[in-house]
């Protein structure tokens, strides 16, 4: 089911989210990044496979992120403290979040579904990302809040940097 696409402050909302997490993601201000999460976060990245259907999702088994607030903090502390080998030197990227459904469920939320590019550089290694997300934002304090999100990647595998980023 498409969103109301006339509700323009709700896109406008979804959209000044997105535009602060990439700013926070592409500066390395993941701290600040954790606090625009709901407590109840499941942030998935389920593992994919191409079949003659199509690319389907593997959601019975363990995905490249299967994550809720502790672990996303555990990751982040991780990073931070620079013991993260995959992150030394530190990456530039570059997000590309392109909006293109926005729905407000009968309970509040807001149901966003959005193309994601993304551009990772470190060294002279280069990856890329690209997929579908689907996020539940709820309202919280000083605006929305992440509650869930999944993302499902266009590749099957992850390059020989390893997978070290945000989605």
């Amino acid at each position: 089911m498409m969103g109301d696409m006339s509700n323009a402050s709700l896109w406008q909302e979804v959209e000044w989210f997105y535009r602060r997490e990439v700013l926070l993601l592409q500066d390395r201000r993941y701290a600040e990044w954790l606090e625009t999460m709901d407590p109840a976060i499941s942030y998935r990245v389920p593992v994919t496979t191409s079949t003659l259907e199509g690319l389907v999702t593997r959601e019975d088994e363990l995905g490249y992120y299967d994550e809720d607030i502790e672990l996303l903090r555990a990751r982040v502390a991780k990073l931070e403290s620079k013991q993260s080998w995959v992150e030394q030197p530190p990456s530039r990227l570059r997000y590309f979040v392109q909006v293109i459904d926005v729905s407000r469920q009968e309970d509040g939320a807001v149901v966003a579904r959005s193309n994601l590019l993304l551009l990772q550089y470190r060294w002279n290694m280069e990856q890329q990302f690209s997929g579908a997300r689907t996020d539940t934002l709820v309202a919280g304090e000083g605006g929305l809040r992440l509650q869930q999100r999944r993302v499902v990647l266009d590749r099957q595998a992850v390059g020989n940097q390893g997978l070290s980023v945000f989605f």
